[in-house]
């Protein structure tokens, strides 16, 4: 039977809400946080000899990094349901755990069914292997294991995973994709390499070093990928159902190809007359947003759920969608400049210079809407340092190492203990929990990434 891509599963089913998920969730010096639907606790359990030497490893790799990443720990929670194989191997984690020997991580992702994380520049993945998105074969798959690069040892900078796939950008701007490469019953796998070929290790995608362009900034849908290039270009490959991929058509792209809307049209309200320069892209489900340095936010793709934040003019049925990018017009026409966004499943969030958060999506707010944030937690979120979203939820961790999450609270997701009670999750906005897992308090934030049912701060 021919494989085929895990889809993601229903949206926001209400309005949400915001609430502390941990202050000073990791250590002085920072932490960045993983967390996988085959988590590396889970291994532990099952495999401890193989979790053990994998460990030793990666202590042994953070003891060479420099004083300013070494203490940097890693810390998981969410479920495992469905991704290890059985529910007898599922786990869930309500709280964050702290993985005692894995130091000196300096960036994390979450894909659909795996995670990864990087140490002393090298990539380390864990989790599903189905579609090779972990880009190895070798050891015990559900503990973390370096993954291997064919042309020697390319220090990983920057990572993004996908359902089924994996991808990676390098020290040069060079860009690595992994796993599944497509079929001709569910269309075109989203590596770029030209073909439906899979990848079992990751491969060096050749039409950018033909280009002679470098890779600034990658980001994996569930069956495409969106790149930004240092020459602000943009490039997209993958399944093309429901304009995803941003060309004006729904056609499925073996490669990537250039979105050259914004060298040819200028719709900007901020900056009238110039060319728009994107500084930021980013990538749902089956959607993808690009931001400009003028503060303005263009979206495309499929757009049933409100995730394109147009209004009632846009979304008709559940076929609704954009096939070019289009402009989000209702805060840059109230002279709100957005610094920054995330995009999940089916929503998007975004930070506005006026400090506000506003979110969309989800069946729930067809345009951008304002996030009551209660006036004692007000100070802290004006200093917003990075923003994640997964699939009924987003994160926004600050820079006093306090996260928080914005959404409706599952049993397994947030992080938050057991799960409040009916009366305490009604959509009031105002409702915080201040909930603070680690023993230790001096633990601070310093990255988080989230996907689907699991995430890590």
């Amino acid at each position: 039977e021919e494989a085929r891509p895990r889809t993601c599963r229903s949206p926001i089913g209400g309005a949400a809400m915001l609430r502390t998920v941990s202050r000073r969730l990791v250590a002085s010096s920072g932490v960045v946080g993983a967390s996988a639907s085959a988590p590396v606790a889970a291994g532990l359990r099952g495999h401890l000899p193989a979790a053990r030497r994998c460990l030793s490893r990666l202590s042994d790799a953070a003891s060479s990094s420099d004083d300013g990443t070494r203490n940097r720990r890693l810390w998981r929670w969410g479920g495992s349901a469905g991704m290890l194989g059985s529910e007898a191997d599922a786990e869930v984690s309500k709280e964050p755990l702290l993985l005692d020997d894995v130091r000196g991580v300096t960036l994390a992702a979450c894909g659909s069914s795996h995670s990864g994380f990087v140490v002393d520049g090298r990539l380390y993945t864990y989790g599903s292997n189905k579609y090779n998105q972990l880009g190895r074969s070798e050891g015990d798959l559900k503990v973390p294991g370096i993954v291997p690069f064919e042309e020697g040892a390319p220090l990983v900078t920057q990572a993004a995973l996908g359902a089924c796939h994996s991808a990676v950008i390098t020290e040069g701007g060079d860009l690595w994709t992994w796993g599944w490469g497509g079929s001709f019953w569910y269309g075109a796998g989203a590596l770029g390499h030209s073909g439906r070929e899979g990848a079992a290790t990751p491969t060096r995608v050749e039409k950018f070093v033909a280009l002679g362009e470098k890779v600034k900034q990658v980001a994996c849908g569930v069956q495409h990928t969106i790149v930004l290039t240092e020459e602000g270009h943009l490039y997209a490959t993958g399944k093309g159902d429901f304009g995803r991929l941003g060309r004006g058509d729904t056609r499925d792209e073996a490669e990537f190809e250039e979105i050259d809307y914004f060298q040819q049209a200028n719709d900007s309200i901020l900056a009238p007359g110039e060319t728009t320069n994107i500084v930021k892209v980013g990538a749902g489900n089956n959607y993808c947003a690009a931001m400009s340095s003028s503060g303005e936010l263009w979206v495309w793709g499929r757009n049933d759920h409100g995730q394109l934040g147009l209004g009632e003019e846009a979304m008709g049925d559940m076929y609704s969608a954009e096939s070019y990018p289009r402009l989000v017009r209702s805060l840059p026409s109230e002279g709100l400049r957005i610094l920054d966004f995330t995009c999940g499943e089916h929503h998007l969030v975004v930070r506005t210079d006026s400090g506000a958060l506003y979110e969309w999506g989800g069946r729930t707010w067809l345009e951008p809407h304002a996030v009551p944030i209660p006036e004692e937690h007000r100070e802290a979120l004006q200093n917003i340092t990075k923003l994640e979203a997964g699939e009924k939820f987003s994160f926004a961790l600050c820079a006093d190492g306090t996260l928080f999450f914005l959404g409706q609270q599952g049993e397994r997701l947030l992080g938050a203990g057991p799960r409040l009670p009916q009366d305490r999750r009604r959509a009031d906005a105002g409702a915080f929990v201040d909930f603070r897992p680690p023993k230790d308090r001096r633990h601070r934030g310093f990255q988080v990434a989230v996907s689907g049912d699991h995430r890590g701060g």
